[in-house]
């Protein structure tokens, strides 16, 4: 019942795109960024299955490997050979059907920082959102289950006629649950909705898996959303099928009047993303969903200094910052003016006057203009009494290469104990290790460091019991 299709459009030099021919262009290779790097294939599918966010880094198709431009630095590291391309997510425009109870939202089932369970609260109710957030919108950890029978518009322009069987994907579409029987079709529509050229209708069955993911399905047709028994910690096939616009038999003289991308849906579609290459068209997608990449604290004795920052954000009002003591009841404590709609990344802080010791627990709650809101996860921070606080620790050298350091600055004893976690802006875990035994002296390596990717990374540091979080930069 539950598919996702990942749309790549495939120059085939001419030939209309049958079901015999479906299986031969499907996707046969992904890579992606989860665990900081996945690769999983039709003929050796991954025993690693993806359970939280995790964008497209290359796909192979006939025989050719192209990179998506999300990370092309992390593949050379790996030394991965590929064409270089990028591609990016199409916006939506309008769906037709209405949300039934079969709906789903899938979110790879670490999504929400809870294991084999439903997050409290729930995860956003916002279709647009999960067809188009991650890295270039190509984020195959998230999308929507069952997308109700109808049409679905995706926005496309400026599509260059050079494009057309230059042997180079074109359009990528994603199944990431079951396909069962079900066909979609695939149509090019001009600025009046009429078809341009034919349709190209695909059934998933032929297309090869290539790889496995553990999921959550939230009904999507309830607000707020739940998860129902059954639909917990559920495992899924991926499939990626190819698309040539020769295929879809349109003319040259039509290429400039191409602006929509239209799926015929059976009413079983799953959808991560519908992406596009876009060397094939000049096309500027409006600005993505609010997307938080940081959420950081210090906790001092009289208050917390509250820190997070935004990739882009599109009709942001504001952030509430809400506090708990439990980690379970929580109240607001002060709001934010947000940056309403910009491509540019944003940084926020905020001070909260905070007393006694122990762990403070913080989230954000992020309001559009239209009234409707999001959280983020919870910030769990732990602090002591002033005498008790003498510890400090900065990672070094910062940015890092293959080795990092944390180097203690205390007025009375070393730590007895203690722990490192490293995560990703989008909480994968990709480092853990207790250095509990390492604390004999100030300055600590953290052991058995893994190679990893360019970017930006969370260590979250535990001494005897006293919880710092850093942002450190991987060169």
């Amino acid at each position: 019942m539950m598919k996702k299709i990942t749309l790549v459009a495939a120059a085939i030099f001419g030939s209309t795109l049958s079901s015999q021919a479906q299986g031969v262009n499907g996707v046969t290779e992904i890579i992606t960024d989860f665990g900081g790097f996945w690769q999983s294939s039709a003929t050796t599918v991954s025993a690693v299955k993806p359970d939280n966010s995790h964008d497209l880094l290359a796909f192979t198709l006939n025989g050719v490997r192209y990179s998506t431009g999300v990370d092309d630095d992390l593949l050379t590291t790996k030394g991965i050979s590929f064409t270089k391309a990028r591609y990016q997510a199409l916006p939506l425009n309008t769906i037709s059907g209405a949300l039934t109870g079969n709906t789903k939202v899938g979110l790879g089932e670490f999504f929400d920082g809870v294991r084999n369970g439903a997050s409290s609260p729930t995860p956003r109710r916002d279709i647009p959102y999960y067809l188009r957030d991650g890295r270039n919108g190509l984020n195959l950890g998230t999308g929507v289950a069952n997308v109700p029978a109808g049409t679905l518009d995706l926005n496309i322009s400026q599509v260059t006629s050079g494009s057309i069987g230059d042997g180079i994907p074109d359009i990528l579409v994603t199944q990431f649950a079951d396909p069962s029987s079900s066909q979609d079709s695939y149509q090019f529509l001009d600025e009046n909705g009429n078809v341009l050229g034919g349709t190209v209708t695909v059934t998933f069955t032929n297309i090869p898996t290539v790889g496995r993911w553990t999921a959550d399905f939230y009904e999507a047709s309830s607000s707020p959303m739940t998860l129902q028994s059954g639909f917990t910690q559920t495992d899924r096939d991926l499939r990626l099928w190819s698309a040539d616009l020769l295929a879809f038999n349109i003319k040259l003289e039509d290429v400039s009047r191409i602006r929509k991308f239209r799926i015929l849906l059976s009413g079983s579609s799953d959808l991560a993303f519908v992406a596009y290459n876009t060397a094939s068209a000049t096309f500027v997608n409006p600005p993505l969903p609010v997307q938080l990449t940081s959420f950081v604290g210090e906790a001092a004795p009289a208050h917390t200094n509250l820190t997070w920052q935004t990739a882009q954000e599109l009709n942001s009002a504001a952030f509430e910052v809400e506090a708990s003591s439990d980690g379970r009841t929580f109240r607001t404590v002060g709001k934010v003016a947000a940056a309403g709609t910009s491509a540019q990344a944003h940084t926020y802080r905020y001070q909260h006057a905070a007393t006694g010791t122990g762990t403070r627990f913080y989230r954000l709650r992020q309001v559009d203009v239209d009234g409707s809101s999001t959280y983020s996860s919870v910030l769990a921070l732990s602090v002591k009494g002033a005498a008790n606080s003498a510890v400090r620790v900065v990672a070094a050298p910062n940015p890092f290469r293959t080795s990092l350091q944390l180097r203690l600055s205390a007025t009375e004893a070393l730590p007895t104990s203690g722990s490192v976690q490293l995560t990703t802006l989008a909480g994968q875990t990709v480092y853990q290790q207790n250095i509990s035994s390492l604390l004999t002296q100030a300055v600590v390596e953290l052991p058995q460091l893994p190679r990893l990717p360019a970017g930006v990374y969370m260590a979250q540091v535990v001494l005897d019991g006293h919880t710092t979080f850093l942002k450190v930069v991987r060169e």
